[in-house]
Order: structure tokens, then sequence, then C-alpha cells
């Protein structure tokens, strides 16, 4: 059976891999055929040239990488063809070199399949969408994803009411400022609203400096005024002449997040909207009018329409799968396991987590393809390592973890599904980001989680031939980090020089430094062996010399939209070294260069006491964050978002 499947897995796979070749064939004629546009045109065979230089270890990462992070693989995102073809091409070169299944089968058998499924929310579908203005007794009908649509943010039902136009919905700005007075009362009525808030004469802020939004633009909390004053349902406009690009995108809004309104929530185009506005406005007012009404924000303004909807939608759930193998141990020591991956998922289109914002394939060659190109090398030479050694060892079992970038599910999922218990798991090693490494410099942390491993490896850390950057505390939210909650030794390593295309389209693989990744995969190599045939283990013990305070189930809901600068923390907060154009942070004030030290009045030394907050809020919440700027601490106001 296994011989069977890796043939259908493998042929599946070639087939795959041969369009992606063609593909790749088809670009390089086109670019031949564009050559005399073309200013510099290069003598020879400069890559091959290169690859000449290089080890076989390079040129097989290469390969690995360069595949994975193919467009062809729709950027790995968890439930796409990609993403199951990504999945595909680990386990075949896992079986290929010899390691076994990781996983119980369906039936339960142990070490039997290298998949290890498991449901990760689930994917939101329209089934029926309508919806209708009554004026004078006519019909104005609107054409869905046209002029509307039924979005994720509410709830299906179908009803009717007095339309009612909210303004911005916002019902404390700055200096007082609000749409609502003290007494008004939408029960019943269906809140037509604009998107973002008063706007100036260029279709800005009045609000902010420079550009962007300040959190009361945010739609979870323009949803809540409403609904917290009776309203049976939400109309979104996007404000036509708003200086934003998103006015003319219908977003459904279907990703999750956060705990949709108990009401159904639409949005409409400027142009359906402007179009209703001035139908059913009693004053027979134009849209430039009533939205200098909404800037005034001089309350709510009974329409002379009402609104007949239906919104119905189902979530069907999206199943994931980490991709395990195991080489399996020797003796004594074979039933204790120490666990490496790497996440093989990234961003698809970009719909979450991104950037730069969404609808532009995001190939994820630094994220994570250059950890799961690294473990795929790393299994075929350990197996080799061990083919006839029968020295007492660990098992070694390698996992591509699923999901990590929605929330680190799969490695959640092992933890508390694991292949053996617990407390026979004596190291986790994760690789989030190995591929872009700049001046040698490379992060390993989390080394002090075991009691004297700093001390055991630093000889192969020596020869590494990198420059080895230490943290003195635990960092990365990445997936080491449920089994450090779960007080399992932990070593992560990460680029110790972030790049400004994480998390954006131009995160792909030529920009890669394929040598500096073998030499981590190698050091890596060297640190596995001496740990697995170790007599001794390392027993666990808290970083920096304090206990994680999340529990193993933490999950992170929220978007704050800031990129940390680096991995290597000294204590003193986190260093923002590039912020989202659209995101929460970037409508709060926030800049690159900040340093983040406080959050809602808490301290923060590092990423992992700020993920360990982050946790605990819901999308929309307000928070106070201080930052050091010029040298002094200054604080702003975020509303947070939903990943």
């Amino acid at each position: 059976m296994p011989a069977l499947l890796h043939a259908k897995t493998a042929a599946r796979l070639n087939r795959s891999l041969s369009l992606v070749l063609l593909a790749g064939l088809a670009c390089s004629a086109a670019a031949q055929d564009n050559s005399s546009s073309n200013e510099q045109i290069w003598d020879g065979s400069p890559i091959r040239d290169a690859m000449e230089k290089v080890s076989d270890d390079v040129r097989l990462f290469n390969d690995h990488v360069v595949t994975l992070a193919n467009p062809y693989m729709m950027g790995r995102v968890p439930g796409s063809k990609g993403m199951e073809l990504a999945k595909d091409y680990m386990q075949t070169f896992f079986e290929q070199d010899g390691l076994k299944p990781a996983f119980p089968d369906a039936d339960g058998n142990a070490f039997s399949s290298y998949r290890d499924p498991f449901e990760l929310g689930g994917q939101w579908e329209v089934t029926k969408e309508s919806l209708v203005a009554m004026i004078a007794g006519k019909a104005m009908e609107f054409e869905a994803e046209d002029d509307f649509v039924f979005t994720g943010l509410g709830s299906s039902s179908t009803s009717a009411g007095q339309a009612v136009f909210v303004g911005y919905s916002i019902a404390d700005g700055p200096d007082g400022w609000s749409s609502y007075d003290e007494d008004d009362d939408l029960s019943g009525k269906i809140a037509v609203m604009l998107r973002f808030e008063p706007l100036d004469d260029e279709g800005n802020s009045q609000w902010t400096e420079g550009g962007g939004w300040t959190g009361e633009a945010g739609l979870a909390g323009k949803i809540a005024a409403a609904v917290d004053r009776g309203a049976a349902g939400v109309v979104f406009i996007n404000t036509p002449g708003a200086n934003d690009p998103r006015i003319s995108q219908l977003s459904r809004f279907g990703g999750g997040g956060g705990r949709p309104a108990d009401v159904p929530v639409f949005f409409m185009s400027p142009e359906a909207g402007a179009k209703f506005l001035e139908a059913s406005d009693p004053k027979e007012r134009s849209i430039e009018e009533i939205i200098e009404f909404a800037n005034d924000g001089l309350g709510v303004l009974e329409l002379g329409a009402a609104l007949a909807f239906t919104g119905e939608a189902k979530r069907t759930p999206v199943m994931a799968e980490n991709v395990g193998a195991i080489l399996p141990g020797v003796g004594d020591l074979a039933d204790e396991y120490i666990i490496v991956g790497a996440h093989l998922d990234h961003l698809g289109m970009g719909y979450f987590g991104s950037r730069s914002g969404p609808g532009e394939l995001h190939p994820g060659a630094d994220d994570n393809a250059s950890g799961s190109a690294g473990l795929i090398l790393l299994g075929k030479n350990l197996a080799k390592t061990f083919a006839d050694d029968n020295r007492p060892r660990r098992s070694i079992v390698l996992v591509a973890f699923s999901a990590e970038e929605s929330g680190l599910n799969g490695s959640r999922h092992y933890v508390n599904d694991p292949i053996a218990p617990l407390d026979q798991h004596t190291l986790m090693i994760n690789w989030d980001m190995i591929g872009r490494i700049t001046n040698e410099r490379l992060t390993v942390a989390g080394t002090s989680s075991g009691d004297g491993l700093t001390e055991f490896i630093q000889p192969i850390l020596d020869n590494s031939g990198l420059e080895i950057v230490m943290p003195a505390n635990m960092s990365g939210a990445s997936d080491h980090l449920p089994f450090y909650q779960s007080k399992i030794p932990v070593m992560f390593s990460i680029i110790a020089d972030f790049h400004a295309d994480y998390h954006t389209p131009a995160d792909v693989s030529w920009k890669l430094n394929r040598v500096g990744a073998v030499k981590t995969v190698n050091m890596y190599h060297d640190i596995i062996e001496a740990v697995a045939t170790s007599p001794n283990r390392f027993e666990f013990q808290t970083v920096g010399g304090r206990q994680q305070a999340a529990s193993p189930q933490m999950d992170i809901k929220v978007r704050f939209g800031v990129m940390p600068g680096t991995y290597d923390e000294d204590g003193k907060g986190v260093l923002i070294g590039g912020v989202s154009d659209d995101g929460p942070a970037a409508k709060a004030g926030l800049q690159e260069g900040d340093l983040l030290v406080r959050w809602d009045g808490q301290k923060i030394t590092g990423v992992e006491d700020w993920m360990v907050l982050l946790a605990k809020h819901e999308p929309g919440d307000e928070v106070k964050v201080g930052v050091i700027r010029d040298e002094k601490e200054e604080t702003f106001t975020a509303v947070l978002e939903g990943r």
C-alpha cells in the first residue's frame, strides 16, 4: 500500500511539476522574444556558472525552494489547489528519502500516515442575497455583486424595515463629535451608514494629517454603534469621493476574525449608494450635500424609504493537514522525540495578513518556502547520517505545519494531539524565514529554554560559518510557541535582519540567499545529531527568568499592521520595522522606527510579551499604545481589526 500511495502521489506531482516547467519555459521564451527591448543583455550563463560553484546541497535547496514558491502553488494558502500540491511535494521527498510516516492513519494505526488533518475554520459562501428599496410606492432594485453584497460581518436574515441614515455611525469621535444624539433609537430600523469618517475637500480624513484614517473608521465599531441602538440591519455605503481605493471594492469580509454581528450587514457601491440616498432624502439633496450633513455629525436622518433584504450564507469547514515524517530512534532513547518544524503555508492572494493589501499573489519564498525546503534537505541528510548508525538515539520527527499564518493552528493541533505524550518530547526546533540571511547573521532564540542546551551546542554554533544572534528573551510568534508554552525546550531560527518584502508579493525566490540557508540547515543537522545521541536531556526552564502567561490555546484573532524590525530583542520593547498602509497602526499614527513599549498600560519587553497581549483581544477593541519616538514616549489609540 505505501508503494502504491507513493506511485500515485509521485505521478500526480510529476504531472503538476510538468506544468510548472512548461510555464517556466514559456516565460523564458517570452523573455527571449523581448530581449531586443532590454537595455542590458547578459552574455554567457551566469546562473549556470553560479550553480557550478556551489555544493550539491545548495543546488537541491534551490530546486525545492523555487518549486514551493512558484506561482503555480498559489501562495500555498490552506484549502487551495496549490497547497495540496505543496503537501504532495513534501510527502514525495520524505518518502523518497526513506523517512517513515509520522502520524496515525484514519483507523488509528500509529506511524501509518504522512498527513495529520485538522479542521480550520470554514469557507463563507453566500447562497442568497437581495436588496430592494421602496421609495414613494416604487421599488428600487439593486443588483447583487454590482450594486451590493451581503457580507460576513453579520448574520443571515430575511427582513424589512424603515431606512434611517446614521452618517458615519461614529458614537464618540474626537472632541465629543458623534453621529448620534443621546436619545436616538433605531429599534427595528435599517441603519444606512457611510464608510470611513468625516472627509475634507480632497476626500481625506478631517481627523488626521498626512493621509490615513483614525480608529473611528473601523467597521466593527460602526456596526456596534447602530446595533446598540436597536438597528435590525446595517447597510454600508462606500463613501463617494473618499480618497481610498477600497471604495471601488465590494468585499464580502467572509474570512472571519471575530464574532459577526447578530444582524445582517450589507455593503453598497458608491454609485448605488448615491442613487439610493438622493432618491430617499426628504430634502432632495445631492450626494455631496448629504455627505456634508454626515461630516457635521448632525444626528440621524429618517429616509423616505423602506429596505427589504435577504442575506443567507453558509460556512463549510476547511480541512488543513500537517505533513510529517519520522526517522525512528534506536535503543533506550527511541521513545523520546525531537521535533523539527517549518510552516508550509502562506497568504495566497493576501486576503489576510498582507502588508500591501489583497488581490495579488504572495509567493512566500522566504516565508516560509525557505524553511520547508530546508526541512526536505535536512531529512535527506539525516537519513544518510543514521543509515548504518546503531548508536542509541532519539526519534526525529520532521513536520511541515499548516495554517501558521492564520494563528499557529497546525502546531497547536500537534501539541493538542501529539504522536506521543508531550513529556517524551525533548526538543522542538522551528525554522521560519531562513532564506534571506544578510551579512551571515542568523537569529537562534530559545536555547536557554533547555537547561545546559546553550553550552552543549555552542561549539557547533561557533563552527557554523554564521554570525549567531541570541536574544536574551524568548522571541517570535511562530510554531515553536505552543511547544514552549507546553514546557518543551525550543530553538527558533529566523533571519536576524528583516526585509521589507515580508508578507508582500515581493517575497520571491530569486532574492534568496541559498548558501546562507544551507549553512543553517547544516548547522542544525549537527545540532540534531548531537542532541539525538546525547544520553542527557535538557530539562525545560523559562527563558529570561519568566514564565509564559498564555495557554497553549492562544489564538490571535486581531491584526495590528506592523512588522517587527528584528527578533534580536534586548528586553526594551518591539522595534517597528514597517507599518501597513491601511492597518490599525497606520491609522493610529504609528511609524516605522517607533519602539513599542506599552500596550494598554502594560509594559512590553519583546515580541512574546506582545503576542500574549494580542491574544486577549477581539476585533474592534480599542487599545492605548505607547511608543518611544525621538527619545520620548508618545501614546496613540488604535482600533484592532480581524485577521
